[in-house]
């Protein structure tokens, strides 16, 4: 058996371990945590999380624009950071008007989100299509 066969093999026991992990926690920390916070940098961190955004946007623009197959993994990353994104505003939100609107900007995110998947489902289809013709 070659290495690198014997490596893919083994390289998702740590994720399956780390997933069943996360149960317990995620069950500790819906249960324990206050359902309120104060934190600190809140606006830094808000502002960091939508360059990272706008970064990502920009790059799977401009790495589909080259039909650079690394477009899949850009816009992959940066659909997940919009679904996270989109989550939190939600979360976070206060009722009432801000939470409506934080509904709609979410909406508007997922759609971008949901747009980043598509160009990479698509380079990843073109680059298996490109492989089959040099088979």
């Amino acid at each position: 058996m070659r290495v690198s066969s014997f490596l893919r093999r083994c390289a998702d026991v740590p994720l399956a371990l780390g997933a069943a992990a996360l149960v317990p926690w995620t069950v500790g920390i819906a249960s324990q945590l206050p359902d309120h916070a104060v934190a600190r940098h809140w606006n830094t961190a808000w502002a960091g999380l939508d360059v990272a955004i706008t970064l990502g946007l920009a790059l799977t623009a401009w790495l589909g624009r080259r039909r650079d197959p690394r477009v899949a993994l850009a816009a992959t990353a940066t659909a997940t950071l919009m679904c996270a994104d989109a989550w939190f505003d939600v979360c976070t939100s206060a009722a009432g008007a801000s939470f409506a609107v934080a509904l709609a900007e979410g909406g508007v995110e997922l759609v971008f989100a949901a747009g980043c998947l598509a160009v990479g489902l698509r380079a990843r289809a073109r680059q298996g299509m490109l492989s089959a013709r040099r088979s």
